[in-house]
């Protein structure tokens, strides 16, 4: 087969597997076939819980599991991201309330939202509404958005992180790193803090290039008076150098998988 069949093969794999896609986030949307499940974030300093990570999974009856990576970009793709986005930051926000009636109140949420959800949806309005409805603290969320999506619309976008910091809620850029973003551009956001990209972590005990891509990052975020979040842990001896380098804040497999609410309660609750 010749280079250009090959591409051609793959592009009917690709438009195939979206239609399929589609009809499974299309189901999934119908019946409700989406979970939320919440991951630590732990303080380096303390060694004590901050927060968690909200996460949406889906898990279709007829279709099997489809994973984030895969039906995250479609959703942004087809538009669906609107309506799903709404489930997550109701579903998210009623789960803290849960949280903080059991005495979790010393916990923040981080949700991650899509530059489509700013571009083409008020965001801002949905989640300061969905505060009020649940008597929730906008210090008790912080917001996502990935360093990638900030070369959409920058104003824009610049301009809905400055509405979430002047009510309290606190904005991250996630995946710092790996997203081409010029560091210019970055002064054109209001942020308080930059979540370290897997992809540097997992290397940081091994290769110097990570080890120095991180060290350079919570230098610079230290600097700027950020925090810092590092994602992906897996290895104690990963977690041991973040805290020598003065990682504020750990995430990742060593400290827990992402859980449900009751599982999550069950573990971490006082």
């Amino acid at each position: 087969m010749n280079a250009f069949n090959t591409l051609e093969s793959s592009n009917s794999v690709n438009l195939a597997r979206w239609h399929e896609l589609e009809q499974i986030m299309t189901d999934a949307m119908q019946n409700n076939y989406f979970k939320m499940v919440y991951q630590p974030l732990v303080s380096l300093a303390s060694g004590k819980l901050v927060g968690f990570e909200s996460l949406v999974r889906c898990d279709s009856p007829r279709f099997g599991i489809v994973g984030p990576d895969e039906f995250i970009p479609h959703v942004e793709q087809s538009g669906m991201i609107l309506d799903l986005g709404d489930w997550i930051f109701e579903q998210s926000l009623s789960d803290l309330k849960q949280m903080r009636h059991l005495g979790m109140t010393d916990l923040a949420i981080s949700l991650n939202i899509s530059p489509v959800q700013i571009l083409d949806g008020d965001v801002f309005s949905k989640v300061m509404g969905l505060l009020e409805k649940h008597d929730i603290p906008p210090h008790a969320v912080k917001v996502e958005l990935t360093e990638t999506a900030l070369i959409h619309s920058p104003a824009k976008i610049a301009k809905a992180f400055e509405n979430f910091h002047k009510e309290g809620v606190k904005v991250w850029i996630d995946d710092f790193g790996t997203g081409y973003a010029s560091l210019g551009l970055l002064r054109q956001f209001d942020i308080d803090g930059l979540k370290i990209d897997r992809s540097f972590v997992s290397g940081i005990a091994s290769n110097n290039e990570d080890f120095t891509l991180c060290s350079a990052i919570i230098a610079m975020a230290q600097r700027l008076g950020l925090e810092t979040v590092a994602e992906g842990i897996e290895e104690n001896e990963q977690l041991q150098i973040l805290e020598q380098l003065g990682c504020d804040i750990a995430q990742g497999y060593l400290l827990d998988k992402p859980q449900t609410l009751s599982k999550s309660i069950e573990i971490w609750a006082p």
